[in-house]
């Protein structure tokens, strides 16, 4: 780009190889000298020095005075014992042994981590590649032997799913079937799911059918003419859509759904620049509620790599905005170096999440971490001025997302974040080895026992939110629960849909009680249990069958009109 603007500027591709590339890209790496370091520190400032002369970027960050907060969520999902089977299988076969003993192409090295992928994603997948006529070779063969019985039909041993099983045999899906259940039965939010395969689309299109969840589809076969009457479709607030389905390559760049906001990443892409594209549908001009970012990535596997490698390649990308500030930040730019990438085809299945054990978190020692009281302080350091006022610049509620999600009292230092962190260090967000923790209610509800760790980034947003509408349970959504188990629930009447209400940042100045919900007024004790999303108590019998949900009314001098 430098050189089509300015040809010449910067010599030319060998010298620019020779001279800024290769010293700093050493000098980025865990195992880089001091002398590799501070000569990649000076071609770093010569070449910032130079391109910042002609070159002016904006981002997304400029449009936070006119949208509300969000929070972005690293989830990390334990594989299943039968993606753990399959994926030991794969990476101890003749194919994979010799593909790393010998250097294959690049096309096949490419097809296998495709193949480790779509396996994180769900085995149904793999189950098609087997049944495919490309199965030779695969890495899979002779693998339906692992798969459960109760999932064939008789004997033509066609795949039937096991009457609802299918979803339990990936960890990924299986959070995100609960997360869908409590969102569709407790909120009014909409969720948009991105996966850069259309197979695993139509995994999400076989849930919303069994579920009975509405929903539209986005991906290479839709017509050009049909695209934007879809995002219109799931943008339309009168209409009740609930899931938008979308393919990363068809519709990662250019749409606004901020329908919904709610977003889920499912399966991480080698260019990091596609999947911050697709997340970034739901947090842009018009969002009015709180934006939710979930990144999906499975413990210990390929997908933890493919994302460290996403954080490295940005990191470089700040060489030339030079934005690293400290060394600090310059030691965070790379955390996998290029001997690690051998590591590919091997499986930690004994850590909490991979990536965290790679950054080497002094702050999740236990013996560092102390409580901290409401106000985000450590309880120990409150006792000095000093210490206090530089804590409560380090951790704060950023977008109120603690106080709303009832956590305040169960973190520690390791589950705060450290100011506003960039997205790509990892080391200031929020640690969370127990989901409890995380600063989001239906995180907290959908988890289980398959989510093994939680990164988190509260970003700061000028618009105060338009909050969820909490469902009653007279209002359950075709009778299915966030389990996907189908309850006998009366319906006497058609229900109209509830206007909108609106939350201000601060609920304290609320009265309201909610039942074992984690929106609690100022006048309860401390939680001592873990929050889940609940009902609305009935108050007073609704007379014309409008759901039976309470007002929630700001304590501020903004009318409710400001932002219909």
């Amino acid at each position: 780009m430098v050189n089509f603007t300015n040809p010449g500027v910067l010599g030319d591709a060998a010298y620019f190889r020779r001279y800024y590339e290769a010293p700093i890209i050493r000098g980025r790496e865990p195992t880089a000298t001091a002398e590799e370091k501070k000569l990649g520190s000076e071609r770093s400032g010569q070449l910032s020095a130079k391109v910042n002369q002609f070159i002016l970027r904006r981002t997304n960050a400029l449009l936070s005075n006119h949208l509300p907060p969000k929070i972005v969520e690293v989830v990390c999902c334990k594989l299943t014992p039968l993606q753990m089977t399959l994926y030991n299988h794969f990476i101890h076969s003749k194919n994979v042994k010799r593909l790393i003993s010998e250097e294959a192409k690049s096309s096949k090295v490419l097809a296998y981590i495709t193949a480790l992928k779509k396996l994180c994603n769900h085995p149904k997948l793999i189950y098609d590649t087997i049944k495919s006529s490309k199965s030779g070779g695969s890495g899979f063969d002779d693998c339906l032997r692992f798969f459960p019985p109760e999932l064939f039909q008789g004997r033509s041993g066609s795949w039937t799913g096991g009457g609802g099983m299918w979803v339990e045999l990936s960890g990924k899906m299986h959070v995100l079937a609960r997360l869908l259940g409590h969102l569709r039965l407790k909120t009014d939010d909409r969720i948009v799911l991105v996966s850069n395969y259309t197979q695993t689309l139509d995994l999400f299109a076989q849930l919303c059918r069994e579920r009975r969840y509405p929903y539209v589809r986005l991906d290479g076969s839709t017509s050009i003419n049909k695209r934007q009457k879809l995002v219109n479709q799931f943008n339309d607030l009168s209409r009740d859509e609930f899931a938008f389905l979308l393919s990363s390559k068809a519709g990662g760049c250019g749409l606004n759904l901020v329908g919904g906001n709610r977003l889920v990443l499912f399966d991480p892409d080698w260019n990091p620049a596609n999947d911050k594209q697709a997340a970034a549908r739901v947090w842009r001009d018009g969002q009015k509620k709180r934006v939710y970012i979930y990144r999906f990535l499975s413990t210990g596997t390929i997908e933890e790599k493919v994302y460290q490698r996403q954080m490295a390649k940005e990191g470089l990308q700040r060489v030339i905005q030079q934005e690293q500030a400290d060394d600090k930040m310059q030691d965070q730019g790379n955390s996998l170096s290029t001997e690690d990438l051998r590591d590919l085809f091997t499986l930690h299945d004994q850590v909490r999440s991979e990536i965290h054990e790679n950054l080497k978190c002094d702050r999740c020692n236990k013996d560092h971490c102390m409580p901290l009281d409401g106000n985000g302080l450590d309880l120990d350091a409150a006792k000095h001025d000093t210490v206090s006022t530089s804590k409560e610049k380090l951790y704060t509620d950023i977008g109120g997302f603690r106080e709303i999600s009832g956590c305040v009292q169960k973190m520690n230092c390791s589950n705060q974040q450290i100011e506003q962190p960039s997205e790509e260090d990892l080391r200031s967000w929020g640690h969370h080895s127990d989901p409890s923790t995380v600063p989001d209610t239906i995180l907290q509800c959908s988890a289980g026992d398959e989510v093994s760790f939680v990164f988190t980034n509260q970003v700061d947003g000028k618009l105060v939110p338009v909050e969820s509408m909490v469902r009653s349970t007279a209002h359950q959504p075709n009778g299915v629960t966030a389990n996907g188990e189908k309850e006998a629930v009366k319906i006497n009447s058609p229900r109209k849909p509830g206007r909108q209400s609106l939350l201000g940042k601060n609920l304290k100045m609320m009265g309201f009680n909610l039942k074992n919900s984690s929106l609690r007024s100022p006048t309860e004790s401390k939680r001592t249990s873990p929050v889940c999303l609940q009902p609305l108590k009935k108050t007073n019998p609704s007379s014309d069958h409008q759901p039976q949900t309470k007002r929630l009314h700001v304590a501020s001098d903004i009318s409710d009109d400001d932002f219909v």
